[in-house]
């Protein structure tokens, strides 16, 4: 976890994009705040002692004086815990500038492929914040056309693909692309426009065994664009049959699969197909912030609150957080319409019920 802030980095997103949204301009404390993953550069035994690879930029802009520096890693020092035992010190190979915050080569890896890591922190007078850097040495640049030889499943679910790496499960591959039919079954019945929006942006949701293969799968996160995909992670390991069918229960972990699944049909069909529901989306963060129903999680960028908070929805419609509250209120299904109309409205407009989203899976109604 992060250490020594002046105050959590939730309280800061709340209080910027109450303040960016009523565009007031007011003193108050600002900590650099910085993406809660990573970011990963290429070097290759072309790149020279001194260039500069790459820079890391701030998730709000920051109007006071940061000082950058870099940290060796410290195995489990991250909120996601990327950094692990055994792993290589990227602060021997790589520096920081302190002004700029550009990543130079200082000394040539020992050897090639190589993954190396670090965390960058960035401080100013009311605090610092920190995110993973994670330094991939390899021979040479890798090729356009080798960018998906890493996935060696590839399965289609409608108007979305579903690709994975050879030691992922195929069996939550099926599962996965299985959640995406039933969360698209309404659509398919009525307008199909968010469908048709998937096709057009080949959305593509990515599966990897775990997160280290993610992280260091640059051949792909440098030519998936060029490619024409719109893509969205997930890893095996998030991946949990039995989460939702039984309700959510603490004894579970939380299975990622609905979340991922419906940031990729809402970024690539949602926003477009029905761009006045977007706006609504919006305005429903914005209130549910306000209130502190909604709080994003640390290191989020705004642009991605609406985002979490459909998901966020999702979960409570269809029965996964019914063991918390807010305000006394239990976030059960038959709540939602009384902690957030809105949302619930926007929810029933492009998702099935629970009970048609069990039955699309193959579950038995009432399981829990």
């Amino acid at each position: 976890m992060r250490r020594k802030n002046t105050f959590s980095k939730a309280t800061f997103l709340v209080i910027s994009f109450l303040f960016a949204s009523l565009s007031c301009s007011v003193s108050y404390a600002q900590k650099p705040i910085l993406t809660d993953e990573f970011d990963r550069f290429l070097v290759t035994k072309e790149t020279k002692i001194g260039d500069v690879i790459g820079k890391i930029e701030l998730v709000f802009p920051n109007p006071k004086r940061i000082t950058w520096s870099l940290v060796p890693p410290v195995p489990g020092g991250d909120p996601r815990h990327y950094l692990k035992e055994g792993q290589l010190d990227a602060t021997k190979i790589v520096e920081i500038d302190a002004a700029t915050a550009e990543i130079r080569l200082k000394q040539h890896p020992a050897k090639y492929p190589a993954h190396y890591y670090a965390e960058v922190r960035a401080t100013n007078e009311d605090g610092f914040m920190e995110q993973v850097l994670i330094i991939i040495a390899l021979e040479e640049t890798p090729k356009k056309e080798n960018a998906l030889d890493i996935f060696t499943q590839r399965i289609e679910a409608g108007s979305m693909r579903f690709f994975a790496t050879e030691t992922v499960d195929p069996e939550k591959v099926e599962y996965a692309a299985k959640v995406a039919n039933a969360l698209l079954s309404k659509d398919r019945k009525g307008s199909g426009r968010i469908s048709e929006y998937l096709g057009q942006k080949n959305v593509v949701m990515t599966i990897f065994k775990t997160f280290e293969e993610r992280n260091t799968s640059i051949g792909f996160y440098m030519h998936g664009r060029s490619l024409g995909l719109q893509t969205q992670d997930l890893e095996d390991e998030e991946i949990i049959p039995d989460y939702l069918r039984l309700g959510g229960p603490r004894n579970l972990r939380r299975d990622a699969s609905v979340e991922e699944i419906t940031h990729l049909i809402h970024r690539g069909g949602i926003m477009e197909a029905y761009p006045g529901v977007q706006k609504r989306l919006e305005h429903a963060t914005q209130e549910a912030v306000k209130r502190g129903f909604y709080r994003p999680q640390d290191g989020l960028p705004a642009d991605d609150y609406p985002d979490e908070y459909l998901a966020f929805g999702l979960d409570i419609y269809y029965g996964v957080r019914s063991h918390r509250s807010y305000k006394g209120t239990p976030l059960k299904p038959e709540n939602l319409k009384v902690l957030d109309q809105e949302l619930y409205d926007i929810l029933t407009f492009l998702f099935p019920s629970r009970e048609e989203f069990f039955k699309e899976m193959g579950w038995k109604k009432d399981i829990n």
